[in-house]
């Protein structure tokens, strides 16, 4: 009997016990108890949490020497700019603006990345602004403004702008790398994978491809480091984009065929003469023999910088070359690109509408199936804008009408966005 009333105890005694453990962990009713009402299992796991704690930092990439992912990351994602591109140059040749406001400057290089520069010494930088300035004394380049309107290129000022081809430009240039938190409006290219779809097809079944450009002195490489032989021989846009799509396809061959000549316009391209040296090469068949010859599988189409302002002319042009192509290559796909702008304050250079041509070429691309374009002018204006406010100096490779590496890396971002989608930089 006493046996008996022990384990009757012990048994009340454990229910008890379990109730009231139960109880601890949910709530009346047995609901579980909002969120907020339960310790944190894990502090480490919630680093945001502790609003004292620093917030974990983007792992840098390569930028201390030419990368392709470092290049093709966008300017307009993450939290660190790599290598943005800085001339000390004309009435501010003391001072320069970043993009973002950076929170913490990783290095600034010379333009070949050969060269560390020293904060205090030969740069000065507050935190909360974008501005870099030069001290006395620094090793940094700088360019007065009496030298820098002293140049050969006349200029809607007085006097004449500095103007050079070659490395010469570039080597005055500075690279900066910078962490920033702060964010800004861009216009944000058009995506248009689904007009290239035997591209794809290609690339995915590791077959072969013939990649050609067709344009002006922008797309034949000028002035790229690797095409003017000086450091950090980053690639062309072109050679960037066939590099990425090697690289995101090593099963299937990418034949990079570039055919663009400088000093061209889109009625040379499409087989008419300009004063050219190059007019009566191939006879003037210049579209059949740079193009058609070549037997493209995706053509990218870039003239518009030499061209006058005639809007209606580059449309003819543009449209002649599409059916040209289309005639004999029915199934070719064709990406055409709005590029940068000139120098405003280059006389004769800043010439034409640049949005009404960039329309025009949208406007064809709706008319033609599987034409895309790739919209480089809009990013370029969102470079320009009131939030960036990038100065064309600091990303010109000959202060008139071409880019420097920094621009040749719009280019090949905003295309491979357009071919590719959004998440382009993540598959390579």
């Amino acid at each position: 009997m006493k046996k008996c009333y022990a384990l009757l105890l012990a048994v009340v005694l454990c229910f008890s016990l379990c109730a009231v453990g139960c109880n601890t962990e949910k709530g009346q009713g047995g609901e579980t108890p909002p969120a907020s009402d339960l310790p944190d299992k894990n502090p480490d796991e919630q680093p945001n949490k502790d609003p004292d704690k620093e917030p974990e930092k983007e792992e840098l990439m390569e930028y201390r020497k030419y990368d392709l992912k470092t290049y093709l990351t966008p300017f307009w994602e993450g939290t660190v700019v790599y290598n943005e591109t800085l001339w000390f140059a004309g009435e501010d040749d003391f001072s320069a603006p970043l993009m973002y406001a950076p929170e913490e400057i990783v290095s600034v290089m010379s333009y070949d990345l050969t060269k560390t520069y020293q904060e205090g010494k030969d740069y000065l930088w507050e935190k909360g602004s974008k501005e870099i300035r030069l001290p006395e004394g620094s090793a940094i380049p700088h360019m007065t403004g009496e030298e820098y309107y002293s140049g050969s290129m006349a200029s809607i000022y007085n006097g004449s702008l500095y103007f050079a081809e070659g490395s010469d430009i570039c080597s005055r240039q500075v690279a900066v790398t910078y962490r920033h938190s702060d964010t800004a409006e861009w216009t944000m290219p058009r995506v248009e994978k689904e007009k290239f779809p035997k591209t794809f097809e290609k690339l995915e079944n590791g077959e072969s491809i013939n990649l050609v450009f067709y344009g002006d002195s922008i797309t034949v490489g000028a002035n790229s480091s690797s095409y003017v032989g000086y450091g950090p021989f980053a690639e062309s846009y072109p050679q960037m984009v066939r590099s990425y799509m090697q690289k995101r396809y090593p099963s299937a061959t990418v034949n990079y065929i570039n055919t663009a000549v400088g000093g061209t316009d889109s009625n040379w391209g499409n087989d008419g003469k300009m004063n050219h040296a190059l007019d009566n090469e191939d006879g003037g068949a210049h579209f059949k023999t740079r193009v058609l010859d070549k037997q493209p599988d995706l053509l990218f189409i870039a003239f518009g910088m030499n061209d006058g302002p005639s809007v209606e002319n580059y449309r003819s042009n543009i449209r002649s070359m599409i059916e040209r192509v289309r005639a004999d290559y029915p199934d070719v796909e064709i990406m055409l690109i709005s590029g940068m702008t000139a120098n405003y304050e280059a006389a004769g250079f800043y010439n034409k509408d640049y949005e009404a041509f960039q329309e025009a070429l949208i406007e064809l691309s709706e008319t033609f199936e599987n034409v895309g374009v790739s919209t480089v002018l809009n990013t370029v204006r969102s470079l320009e804008g009131r939030t960036l406010g990038k100065r064309f100096r600091d990303w010109t490779g000959n202060n008139v009408n071409h880019p420097n590496d920094f621009m040749a890396r719009v280019y090949a971002q905003t295309i491979l966005y357009t071919l590719f989608g959004p998440d382009y930089i993540g598959h390579i």
